[in-house]
């Protein structure tokens, strides 16, 4: 089988390349499937002769000569003419997006044998991955070609978000469209050289920590717009801490941010009078990242962004033996197995999704993606138990971390490589059986998803206006230190103090078993303060991504 893709699986920015998920997992993907794929051939396609001669020495810095027999290098321009020739069987994309609707379309008036279209899911928030959509049903799937979602959260997503599409199409122009691509569920991997364990010695002793401390892991790029807003986790931490109710301990924040990013993360540390226990790793390189999970007893990362999709880390750190504390959220709910291998803990998506809705095709993809993160909230007593009993039991810890490391090797790309090759193939099969007839029917694109709809499955649950809220025991103690939670500039003047401070009277009033309802709650501020629902309801939303407010059971 002949395989063929326009991408180079690589980015030109090194600063990036290993620092940011798509372009690891990318990269570490082609890799792989140079090492270990068994297809006939390998051929990938760039923009020029420049980007070619780039892309070629990319791959040769990376890679043995003996493992580039089968492969070659070709522009774009001369893809016509491979696939007329009989070249090509499957062309693979490391976004499935981004070429795939072109290549579908291109394939239906091409000469040459039908030749299937794949690719890869990563982050699926984005509002221009509504039209991508829409242009791949307009460019006529066929049965034989496929998504590679790489958790069952993006194949729930995007079945929703195909099915909303062709729905909305035949109501509005009563048109059929197409039927999308297979949605084929494949993880995402990683280097056998993870089945190697570091030395935990070693380890601890290149990053100054003592044998005998409580070492904690948060790993993950440090942008509050594009993967988790560290500041609540901060707060409950240092709550804990304040209360001795940890051991001593040193959380590790590590990934890849710019100054700014770090910066701002530096400052909330210093702000929550953390900086005894909280050490920033910012931009290391492979090496140090192995150092880090190696010294490390426990990985936490409290996600709240819907940009995530799978959890790359979170398999990294199983690799290395840690038990995971992670959000309840996306993919990351399928990775860790409640009790055996870690703690996942319940998140909460507000009930309210205006005016980010119906501006989101307006706003910057990632100032939506910071709004709607911010209304999102982990559970911070589930939080707090979770971390309490492994942070007090070096037993349990060791035991999730070897049921952690055993499950990571089903994440090996030796063992998912294969599983592609067993989709190509079928692919192929069906291409060949099929002789390549045409998808039938297109109607005019539609624009923005409904965000609640499509990712309605990743927090543990939406609230509604029948949801039971009360003050949280948090709450009363923060109060009485006169505590101030962390703000954004971006929050600007939604975020209000005496909106919040009527919030919390009517909560503080009511009897203790008697918790209002959401709706009516939000209904009475809005009227007695003479606002807006949605103002109110941002300020429910960072009340309860703070702690101050909890679902009444």
């Amino acid at each position: 089988m002949k395989w063929g893709s326009l991408d180079s699986f690589l980015i030109q920015d090194k600063f990036w390349q290993d620092k940011m998920g798509k372009p690891i997992a990318n990269k570490d993907f082609m890799l792989a499937l140079l090492t270990h794929g068994t297809l006939d051939s390998y051929r990938f396609y760039y923009l020029d002769e420049e980007d070619m001669a780039q892309g070629q020495a990319g791959l040769e810095e990376h890679l043995p000569v003996d493992s580039l027999t089968r492969v070659g290098f070709a522009t774009q321009s001369e893809l016509a003419n491979d696939v007329e020739a009989g070249e090509i069987d499957i062309l693979h994309q490391g976004d499935f997006t981004f070429h795939a609707p072109y290549l579908m379309e291109y394939r239906a008036g091409a000469r040459g044998a039908p030749f299937a279209v794949s690719g890869t899911t990563h982050s699926l928030d984005g509002v221009k991955i509504q039209s991508r959509l829409i242009d791949m049903l307009l460019a006529g799937p066929r049965p034989y070609d496929s998504i590679v979602c790489t958790s069952d959260c993006a194949k729930q997503m995007l079945a929703a978000a195909f099915a909303d599409i062709r729905g909305n199409f035949k109501e509005r122009f009563g048109a059929t469209l197409p039927e999308p691509p297979e949605l084929v569920q494949i993880p995402l991997g990683i280097s056998d050289e993870f089945e190697d364990m570091p030395d935990r010695a070693q380890c601890r002793a290149a990053l100054g920590l003592g044998e005998k401390e409580l070492v904690l892991l948060c790993l993950g790029r440090f942008s509050a717009r594009r993967k988790m807003d560290l500041g609540p986790m901060l707060e409950c931490l240092q709550y804990l801490k304040a209360r001795g109710e940890l051991p001593p301990f040193t959380l590790i924040l590590a990934g890849g941010g710019s100054d700014s990013e770090v910066g701002l993360t530096r400052e909330i540390v210093e702000t929550l009078e953390l900086g005894s226990c909280v050490r920033i790793e910012a931009n290391h390189d492979f090496a140090r990242k192995r150092e880090l999970y190696g010294a490390a007893d426990i990985f936490v990362s409290l996600v709240d962004n819907y940009q995530e999709t799978f959890g790359l880390t979170v398999i990294e750190a199983m690799a290395h033996g840690l038990p995971a504390i992670v959000s309840e959220f996306n993919g990351y709910r399928e990775l860790v197995r409640e009790g055996e291998t870690g703690f996942r803990v319940p998140t909460y998506a507000s009930a309210a999704e205006e005016p980010w809705q119906s501006l989101a095709g307006v706003l910057d993809p990632s100032l939506l993606g910071f709004y709607r993160g911010q209304k999102v909230a982990f559970d911070f007593k589930r939080f707090a138990e979770t971390l309490g009993a492994l942070a007090g039991n070096e037993g349990l810890c060791r035991e999730m971390g070897q049921k952690a490391k055993k499950l990571s090797r089903d994440y090996l790309w030796s063992r998912i490589i294969p599983r592609y090759e067993e989709m190509w193939q079928a692919q192929h099969e069906t291409a060949q059986a099929t002789n390549g007839k045409a998808a039938q029917n297109s109607a005019p694109p539609l624009l923005v998803p409904d965000h609640k709809r499509v990712f309605g499955h990743y927090p543990t649950r939406f609230l509604d206006d029948q949801t039971h809220v009360r003050v949280s025991d948090y709450c009363r103690t923060r109060a009485a230190e006169n505590f101030k939670p962390v703000m954004y500039a971006a929050h600007g003047e939604r975020i209000r103090f005496p909106i919040m401070q009527a919030l919390m009277s009517r909560l503080a009033g009511a009897a203790p078993d008697a918790a209002p309802a959401l709706g009516a709650l939000i209904e009475e501020v809005a009227r007695d303060g003479n606002l807006a629902a949605d103002i109110v309801m941002h300020n429910f939303d960072f009340l309860l991504k703070h702690g101050y407010i909890e679902i009444s059971a």
